[in-house]
């Protein structure tokens, strides 16, 4: 009997509450899922900004220290390419949702602009990140390198932690930000046409 009574019931139901309980479920996939990719990217922001708060003295001491020149200029510009991710990952973050009261489609537009700025941070890392950093690290192994085999070596090194990097970013733009881009635009779209 019981199985009928739940058959009855879905049949007889209004179109208008199916489509309240799938919106229901979708937002709460959403919300979930968006705590989730929060979470990696505060943690992101903080070991990376970390990192670079303590390369900055440790650089500008080698700096200051080694006697090489080619060294210390690698050094010297490290530096500034610490400031540089710092503040692109504090720009990226500009657009984070602060204010929870907002109606539910304002937010889910607020939320939708946060994460188009993490996906253009992402899909710049070669040019902000990657190029600056290798310039650098290629001076500064310049200055310490008397052969070219030992130059090739350092070189190899920087290659293939760029190619590591590269893929880590495009790994959580595929898997993290575009899927949730994705269900975000979704329930905007579910809420906007249900008003």
């Amino acid at each position: 009997m019981l199985d009928q009574d739940l058959k009855n019931l879905w049949q007889n139901a209004r179109p208008q509450d199916q489509i309240h309980l799938n919106q229901h479920l979708l937002l709460q996939e959403v919300s979930q899922e968006a705590k989730t990719v929060d979470q990696k990217i505060r943690q992101r922001d903080r070991t990376e900004i970390a990192v670079a708060l303590i390369m900055i003295p440790l650089f500008g001491l080698v700096a200051w220290r080694l006697p090489f020149p080619l060294t210390k200029l690698g050094a010297a510009l490290v530096i500034p390419w610490c400031l540089l991710v710092i503040y692109q990952l504090k720009r990226a973050r500009r657009h984070s949702v602060q204010n929870f009261s907002t109606p539910l489609v304002h937010y889910l537009h607020q939320y939708r602009r946060y994460l188009q700025d993490q996906i253009q941070l992402l899909k710049g890392v070669l040019f902000w990140y990657m190029l600056p950093f290798s310039v650098c690290l290629v001076l500064y192994f310049m200055g310490f390198s008397s052969s070219p085999a030992g130059l090739a070596m350092y070189v190899t090194f920087i290659v293939v932690m760029n190619v590591l990097i590269y893929f880590n970013n495009r790994n959580a733009l595929k898997q993290d930000l575009e899927p949730l881009l994705e269900k975000v635009d979704r329930t905007i779209a579910s809420l906007e046409k249900a008003e």
